[in-house]
């Protein structure tokens, strides 16, 4: 009795395996037609993102060198000023001397190490001594005395943190940060790109495995051997419906 109905089953599935085919076949070009029109829309928004992400990196270097032009701009007016200050040349020689000094000292010495637990109005202190012990080593008559002074100015600079403009944190970041915004901006559009890059792969994809689901109907409606014909439906439904449910998981454009 099992034996008929499943002979019953198979009649009545090669009776209508036409038409069953012709169904795969029409539901099989929709999908692929609509993968394919899919994946040209996230290759348009790929080169969009791309194209978006290449003028906001050039933004970002124009903006990198307006930075790097303006710390050229703010060191020729420090030293101008130095060479405009309203003093004798012997005043600017010995001025110049100290700031010397001072960038030797400072290349020398651990920045993160000299800073200390100060307060500002500590630091203002020990600022103005400093300054005060500067004037006695202008002052100073013999290299002995300029050595002792100096020396003490050394001792007390290590308890302040001392940082010229163009090593400080925020002038540095003053001059990178509308940059480095831009810069983050490229980076997401990047990525963006990227990521429509491979939606636009996996539904390319989708089209080929469509297409096989139309070969498989396609011969299915022409062979004459009935296992041949229905294992060919069969491959073709089971590729469809794996092809169909990607599809529909995967972000439409």
């Amino acid at each position: 009795m099992e034996t008929n109905t499943n002979a019953g089953w198979k009649d009545r599935l090669l009776l209508h395996i036409d038409v069953i085919a012709a169904c795969v076949l029409g539901l099989a070009t929709i999908a692929a037609a609509f993968a394919a029109y899919q994946s040209a829309l996230w290759g348009g928004n790929c080169l969009t993102a791309y194209n978006q992400a290449v003028i906001r990196f050039g933004d970002a270097n124009r903006e990198y060198l307006n930075g790097a032009l303006g710390t050229s701009f703010d060191t020729m007016i420090y030293l101008e000023s130095l060479r405009e200050d309203g003093r004798t040349k012997e005043d600017v020689d010995k001025m110049m001397t100290k700031d010397l000094v001072r960038a030797i000292t400072w290349s020398d010495t651990s920045y993160d190490k000299k800073r200390q637990a100060l307060t500002a109005v500590q630091i203002a202190e020990l600022e103005g001594q400093i300054e005060e012990k500067w004037g006695a080593f202008e002052e100073a008559k013999t290299p002995a005395e300029e050595e002792k002074v100096l020396a003490e100015i050394l001792e007390m600079e290590k308890k302040v943190a001392y940082l010229p403009f163009l090593e400080s944190d925020s002038y540095k970041q003053g001059k990178r940060s509308t940059g480095d915004a831009m810069t983050r901006e490229a980076q997401v559009k990047l990525e963006e790109g990227i990521k429509a890059n491979m939606t636009g792969d996996a539904f390319t994809l989708m089209t080929v495995y469509f297409t096989i689901a139309l070969f498989f109907a396609g011969m299915a409606s022409v062979l004459k051997e009935d296992r041949i014909r229905l294992g060919f439906l069969a491959g073709s439904v089971v590729v469809f419906l794996f092809a169909f449910v990607r599809m529909i998981l995967m972000p439409f454009a």
